[in-house]
């Protein structure tokens, strides 16, 4: 474990070390591309399958406020990558085209996680995450 002056770091320290570069990595990724990693979010949402505005909003909001979700999708549609019709949103054509062309780039960052994280300490890791939220949540 990395230490500091005064001993080993905090956990707090590494979780958001891990998001830091995570979102670096993203950033990288997707340079140039007018989408940033919550945008990646959005067309990778949609590209399993139509949604509804709710229901995206919801399924993305440990991510964001709804209102910058909603900021997204604006953008997102006026770059003609999103669509909407029957009140659900879908990825148009363009969209498609972009989800595939941003895939092969988030797949790079995916890759340096796996090299990083092989799959059981992966698996772990994100157990011992969901117990570490679990446990820090009020009791209901």
């Amino acid at each position: 474990m990395d230490t500091n002056r005064t001993g080993p770091r905090p956990i707090g320290w590494w979780l958001k070390e891990a998001e830091t570069a995570l979102d670096e990595a993203f950033v990288a990724a997707l340079a140039g591309d007018e989408v940033d990693r919550r945008g990646w979010q959005v067309l990778a949402s949609l590209e399993r399958g139509p949604m509804t505005p709710a229901g995206l909003k919801e399924s993305l909001a440990s991510f964001d406020s709804s209102a910058t979700i909603a900021t997204l999708l604006h953008h997102l549609r006026s770059r003609g990558w999103v669509g909407e019709s029957d009140g659900r949103l879908r990825l148009t054509e363009a969209g498609e085209a972009k989800h595939a062309e941003l895939a092969a780039r988030v797949d790079g960052v995916r890759a340096r996680v796996a090299a990083a994280l092989p799959e059981e300490d992966h698996q772990q890791l994100v157990a011992l995450l969901g117990r570490l939220v679990e446990g820090l949540r009020p009791p209901s």
